[in-house]
């Protein structure tokens, strides 16, 4: 039970009367006048709220329930006689939940506040909700919002994370990861796409995109260049910046893995980073006129379930093959895995090499050349999914960029070789 006795006492009491009040104000604005006006404000909702505190605060459950059933039978009463110009139940609903704030309070102020200030957020943005599921959502994107949904929230925590299958290569939560990645990617350009326009929107999606999977990233932006033929070189720019983005996190991941090969790789990576990076610049000069024709239609599919299928299965093949080379043929089977590896993302042979190198099962030249592998069928995997996704128009675009790309990391390479060559024979 609080007492005043104790000073700590004053902040949940403090925050069930800022719940109150702040609640309160939103409804007394939209209160209105007359023979009409609601008939709960802010001094009901402020009231509600502290008898809910009240109640909790003496340490009887039962009192809680006491106070709820009486507020709610006020609260039907009132709704009795206001139902027929106001048939909503926005109001009455609210003020109950303001209670139960206001007991919330006592025992967690924390979680009460942040339930608060999200019931005054909610009932602020009536207009905005209202409008956003009548007029700008469309049945076929709400279909894709609960099949993303529950592949995020069933299937993924449900997934078991322990290996299995072949090889002891197969861990269903890193599948299930990864195919909730791709729908991440394709959900985020599609809605980008929609809230910024069709160029602004492919290059935030593209380089966001690039953190998860750049392969999987120019699949989806070839996949839009091929529908809309308008915004080729928007998904192209976006393609592009998903290659800078996968270097920068392949720099980082070394600096955390093997932060002793990060002298060895910061030439061919900041090259590569450099080069993609002018690449899209001049992209963009090079198009900068382009803009999507006013009638062009931006709803549609978040997603290709097919597409992801497709994706996936090609991750779970490759994983299969991958753990079988290096089981047969040892270290130069890792090798053969590494580029194998590649093939879906640049930066699985970065963990996979800290492993064996912490292990002392390969040096720091072997990890660097089995990395500069991966990177080097990475770009052949995307300069495929280009070709296959995008066509000819989207593939002519992106091929010699990411070309450039992967020539400029091995000329870093071949440089720091170099380098170290000369230093020696000094």
């Amino acid at each position: 039970m609080l007492t005043l006795s104790d000073p700590s006492a004053l902040i949940p009491l403090s925050v069930a009367l800022g719940i109150g009040l702040l609640v309160g104000t939103e409804r007394e604005r939209h209160k209105g006048s007359g023979p009409h006006r609601r008939s709960a404000g802010i001094r009901t909702f402020t009231g509600a709220c502290m008898l809910g505190f009240a109640a909790q605060s003496l340490g009887s459950p039962l009192l809680v329930g006491a106070a709820l059933l009486a507020l709610g039978a006020l609260t039907m009463s009132a709704y009795q006689q206001s139902k027929q110009h106001d048939p909503g139940l926005t109001s009455e609903v609210a003020i109950l939940l303001t209670c139960l704030l206001g007991a919330l309070s006592a025992s967690s102020p924390e979680l009460a506040a942040i339930m608060g200030i999200a019931l005054t957020a909610m009932l602020a943005a009536r207009e905005d909700m209202h409008r956003f599921v009548q007029q700008v959502i469309t049945e076929q994107e709400l279909k894709d919002v609960i099949v993303f949904l529950a592949v995020a929230m069933i299937l993924l925590p449900l997934s078991p994370d322990h290996y299995t299958g072949p090889f002891q290569a197969i861990n269903p939560h890193d599948l299930a990861r990864f195919v909730v990645a791709v729908m991440s990617i394709s959900a985020l350009g599609y809605m980008a796409k929609r809230t910024l326009g069709m160029q602004a929107g492919m290059a935030l999606t593209g380089f966001a995109g690039g953190f998860i999977s750049s392969t999987a990233t120019i699949l989806s932006m070839g996949q839009a260049a091929r529908r809309e033929p308008q915004v080729l070189h928007a998904a192209a720019m976006g393609a592009m910046l998903s290659t800078v983005s996968t270097m920068v996190q392949l720099g980082l991941l070394i600096a955390m893995l093997m932060p002793g090969l990060l002298a060895h790789m910061l030439l061919p990576i900041g090259l590569g980073c450099g080069t993609a990076g002018l690449y899209v610049l001049w992209l963009f000069k090079a198009h900068q006129a382009e803009s999507a024709p006013p009638n062009l239609d931006l709803k549609g599919h978040a997603f290709e379930h097919k597409t992801t299928l497709i994706l996936s299965l090609a991750v779970l093949s490759v994983t299969v093959m991958t753990a079988a080379l290096n089981h047969w043929l040892g270290e130069v089977g890792v090798l053969i895995a590494s580029m194998l590896a590649g093939l879906v993302d640049a930066h699985s042979s970065v963990a996979s090499m800290s492993s064996l190198v912490h292990q002392g099962h390969a040096s720091l030249t072997q990890a660097q050349l089995a990395i500069l592998l991966a990177v080097s069928t990475n770009t052949l995997s995307k300069s495929v999914v280009a070709i296959g996704a995008g066509g000819k128009a989207f593939a002519a675009l992106i091929l010699p960029g990411l070309l450039l790309v992967i020539a400029a990391v091995w000329l870093g390479a071949w440089a720091n070789l170099w380098t170290i060559g000369a230093l020696g024979s000094l």
